[in-house]
């Protein structure tokens, strides 16, 4: 069947503004509101992200917006000037770059290393605190739908190491609570598997192919529109029980396995031909962000891809493996500790506690999922803490060499501006900071330079009601050949006073995810340098479009219609995601010493600045993240 029309999607149905397009307008908005700038009370109000007065509920495209990112390629690469900087005359113990997780969690461990009455500005880039990890809400038929607009869920905790388990303690997370609160077999107990769509363009027909919650995967391998030959060949992969390489050692093999893709593993080890590749082509994009022939077979192997059974592996970590393999093997916690809004409830437990009165009272865990926060009082005058959004670092330098107060000049709303600090925390990308902080040494500006952060967008969509989904009996959509990775009903939660949506009358999000690269480049850097190049050519209208036209093939013929159901669409843009973790394929540093390795060298502090962001663990996790945050301000003690 052709493409759906405009007009059969609802792409003219105004759901959102048209001027949200790319976060074009943002800049002007953010500097008419900041009109009344620093040294007034009132500076947090400068230009909350999409238009909204409220971040969390912008439509358009939110995250990393054209805006945003302009200021910085702009003023630091394209040799703009906006201008002389005003001098605030603001001074501080500590100025922290950067209002991610790493950032806040960097302004807290200060506080309890300085004292409580240190003060300090948190400056943010973006239009809300949280970086990855904030959050979206929709209003839809008068509930209140939430979702995560970045980080997903806290992720092993029983690999984590003391700072980040305390962070969390002080924070009053209690992952045992938390994991009772997620309802992972819900959809399940409602007979709801997974549908692999398969589009006309690539496979002749639209072809939606579902897989029953109990039924085996053979059954369903029977039903793929592929060759006879090509479903032998994913039987092959999934049962196999063949030793490839016999003869080596354990330690032999998972050398072996480093040294090789996972396609090239199962091309020519265990003999698939390229139409059965297809059905494993995405499989890593999820943690990687590339497809399988930039991903080493043993990094696969260690989070559970088949193929591998008949290898006989003995479930331990080697020289070699990436940080989420290996993490995959050591855990032995298989609880999903998820917040209705993913790791917001994070940024928002340590914003509460850093600024008092953005959330009223005393928050909890539960709490602060459905508090209100008010925007304004993120950057008061007198405040011991304050954070300000819509304020993109543009230098960062010793007054004197390499001693005393460092000057931090700042862009927000089209005009410079300049703080000082006794200590500053780089908490922005390792990127950024080599270049905005003049005199580092080359070696190290090499060193920040090296890793290539995962590009990706999460898209959230606002339904109705979700009966199509009942009536075609999946919760998730597998595409193959198509923009998407995937598209699926929010994870069900009962958390404090939300609840996610328990009969398929009522309204729900879906969450559609991609990691944009270019698939045969067997360098990860280069998957992601050429998949940034795509997501910033890609407008909201045609973001939406791919939404609407995805859901309306799969799921039409089970009643949904995309112009009637969808109700809002947010798309989290990160043209740079997540912090870039080594691979054995790309990065031949993996088999050095740690402390040799480039992101240990990136983080050496610099007099009085130091690094903390998970760049700096070369490991995009909240743990990570924390972590490094920790050892920052450790160096400044």
């Amino acid at each position: 069947m052709a493409r759906f029309t405009d007009d059969e999607l609802g792409m003219k149905r105004g759901i959102t503004r048209r001027d949200l397009l790319n976060g074009m307008l943002v800049g002007g908005g953010a500097a008419a509101l900041s009109a009344a700038l620093p040294g007034g009370a009132a500076h947090a109000s400068t230009g909350h992200g999409g238009g909204s007065p409220y971040p969390p509920t912008s439509n358009g495209v939110v995250g990393q917006t054209d805006a945003a990112r302009t200021v910085g390629h702009d003023v630091t690469f394209g040799g703009a000037d906006p201008g002389p900087a005003r001098d605030l005359r603001e001074h501080y113990d500590l100025v922290v770059v950067g209002g991610g997780v790493s950032g806040l969690a960097a302004a807290y461990f200060y506080r309890k290393a300085f004292g409580s009455r240190a003060r300090i500005l948190v400056l943010e880039a973006l239009a809300d605190f949280g970086g990855h990890q904030h959050r979206n809400e929709f209003q839809v038929r008068g509930r209140t739908l939430l979702s995560n607009g970045g980080m997903v869920n806290l992720d092993s905790p029983d690999t984590w190491n003391s700072p980040s388990l305390s962070l969390m303690d002080d924070l009053g997370i209690d992952f045992a609570k938390l994991a009772e609160g997620v309802d992972t077999g819900y959809y399940t107990s409602k007979g709801l598997g997974t549908g692999y769509f398969f589009p006309e363009e690539g496979f002749g027909a639209d072809t939606l192919v579902t897989r029953g919650a109990t039924e085996p995967l053979s059954t369903l391998i029977a039903r793929l529109p592929l060759s006879e030959t090509a479903r032998a060949d994913i039987l092959k992969v999934e049962n196999t029980t063949e030793d490839y390489f016999p003869g080596l050692s354990d330690a032999e093999k998972k050398q072996r396995l480093a040294r090789i893709s996972y396609a090239d593993y199962l091309r020519h080890h265990v003999g698939v031909g390229e139409e059965a590749l297809v059905f494993y082509q995405r499989r890593t994009h999820g943690l990687w962000g590339t497809g399988i022939e930039a991903v080493p077979a043993g990094d696969c192997w260690g989070t559970g891809l088949p193929g591998f059974r008949g290898l006989a592996l003995e479930p331990t970590p080697y020289n070699g493996i990436g940080r989420t393999p290996a993490m995959s093997l050591t855990t032995a916690d298989e609880e999903l500790y998820y917040f209705p809004d993913g790791g917001a409830t994070v940024s928002r437990l340590l914003v509460s506690q850093l600024v008092p009165g953005v959330f009223s009272g005393r928050q909890t865990m539960e709490s602060v999922i459905t508090a209100r926060a008010d925007y304004g009082r993120l950057d008061r005058a007198g405040s011991d803490v304050r954070i300000r959004l819509n304020a993109m670092a543009t230098d960062v330098r010793h007054r004197r060499g390499t001693r005393g107060p460092v000057d931090v000049e700042y862009v927000s709303g089209g005009k410079t501006y300049r703080v000082s600090g006794s200590h500053v925390v780089m908490a922005c990308w390792n990127s950024v900071a080599s270049y905005i902080v003049p005199g580092l040494p080359s070696a190290q500006v090499e060193a920040m330079r090296y890793g290539v952060k995962v590009p990706l967008v999460y898209a959230r969509v606002a339904l109705r009601d979700w009966r199509a989904w009942e009536r075609a009996g999946i919760s998730r959509i597998t595409p193959y050949g198509t923009f998407w990775d995937s598209c699926s009903l929010a994870t069900t939660t009962h958390q404090g006073g939300y609840a996610s949506a328990r009969e398929s009358d009522e309204p729900i999000v879906v969450t559609l995810s991609k990691t944009p690269n270019q698939p045969g480049l067997p360098i990860t850097r280069d998957q992601h340098r050429a998949g940034r190049r795509l997501l910033l050519e890609t407008s909201f209208s045609d973001f939406e479009r791919e939404i609407r036209d995805l859901m309306q093939r799969a799921l039409g013929p089970s009643g949904f219609r995309a112009s009637r159901d969808i109700m809002a669409i947010t798309v989290n843009r990160w043209s740079h995601g997540y912090a870039y973790e080594y691979n054995s394929i790309a990065d031949p540093v993996i088999f050095k010493p740690v402390a040799e390795q480039p992101f240990v060298l990136a983080r050496r502090p610099f007099g009085n600045i130091t690094i903390a962001n998970s760049d700096a663990g070369a490991f995009g996790y909240t743990h990570a993240a924390v972590d490094e945050a920790f050892r920052a301000v450790k160096e400044l003690t």
